[in-house]
């Protein structure tokens, strides 16, 4: 009888000992110290964007995220603002010179998402942005910050995004390899020269269009075989000599090789580099069948030069 209590308290001794091994041996909750920090994503990434001239509109999306190690237990709804009053201190800040898009051209259908229990992204909320009205050589900023959580807390340095817009780009083709060029004068070696005329249009920036006799009377001309709608074009200029570069001249349109309205002129014109290509744009929603540009002045040289001329068209 003693014998059975004896291993009895041994048994419990025993099995006191393992529960607190156990106990000693099961880890302890880890704890983030970010848990239930509530920020954009976005604000820690790259928030610049190049958007397309269009009228219809492009579609920029932000949201909110839950940090830590665990998951919600809870819905958290999270309200957001654009605030227009941050644009001077970012701008002072980076050395920029960012305005506030045209609450015009923008919409943000809502300000308001939810993280669902559980999960630790929001649903994604959409900026709607139209650039048809907006400028090509502005740069453009929407600031979005969180403003209220209904659980958690907000954290301070990924609570704002600056959603920049640096570039507003056209659809466009360069369609000159449809034309067949023409000039008034060629090259003194003819136009199988190292710097004859095909040289103008070849796609090489290095190589060049050469010619002497300047000035005259002196045209490039690029002729198409069905109209087409010309909005833009580049010039680039010649490896050497800028008093040979093009400055004074127009461009023009013809349906018949007679009758020329001229779409662009340009004046004074300087270029600052050698094979530096400039790019014009003029408003034109006439199919033409020809396009020329007529030199009237160049820097003073008895020689012409131009490396490439380039005509664009925006589908």
């Amino acid at each position: 009888m003693k014998m059975n209590i004896k291993m009895t308290a041994v048994f419990v001794s025993a099995l006191c000992v393992g529960l607190a091994m156990s106990s000693c041996n099961k880890p302890d909750v880890v704890i983030s110290a970010k848990e239930g920090n509530i920020y954009m994503p976005i604000a820690a990434g790259n928030s610049s964007y190049a958007l397309l001239l269009a009228d219809t509109a492009q579609t920029i999306g932000f949201g909110a995220a839950y940090g830590g190690l665990a998951y919600p237990g809870q819905d958290i709804t999270v309200g957001f603002k654009v605030d227009s009053t941050l644009i001077s201190s970012y701008n002072a800040q980076h050395g920029t010179a960012y305005v506030m898009m045209p609450a015009s051209s923008y919409q943000v259908p809502t300000l308001t998402s939810v993280i669902k229990a559980g999960e630790t992204s929001s649903n994604t909320l959409p900026i709607q942005i139209v650039t048809t009205d907006l400028d090509k050589t502005i740069k453009y900023i929407i600031p979005v910050s969180i403003t209220s959580v209904s659980s958690g807390f907000i954290d301070s340095a990924l609570g704002t995004t600056f959603i920049r817009v640096d570039t507003i780009q056209r659809l466009e083709k360069d369609i000159t390899s449809m034309a067949t060029l023409s000039v008034s004068r060629e090259n003194g070696g003819g136009s199988g020269a190292g710097e004859g005329s095909p040289k103008l249009v070849d796609g090489d920036y290095n190589s060049k269009f050469l010619t002497d006799g300047f000035p005259q009377s002196f045209w490039v001309d690029l002729t198409f075989s069905l109209p087409q709608i010309i909005g833009a074009y580049t010039i680039t200029s010649g490896n050497d000599a800028p008093d040979r570069d093009m400055k004074d001249w127009n461009l023009e349109g013809s349906n018949d090789g007679t009758t020329w309205t001229i779409l662009d002129t340009h004046t004074g014109e300087t270029f600052s580099g050698r094979n530096q290509t400039k790019r014009y744009e003029f408003t034109n929603t006439t199919a033409y069948t020809q396009y020329r540009i007529n030199v009237l002045a160049n820097n003073g040289s008895n020689l012409i030069q131009v490396s490439e001329w380039r005509l664009i068209t925006f589908p």
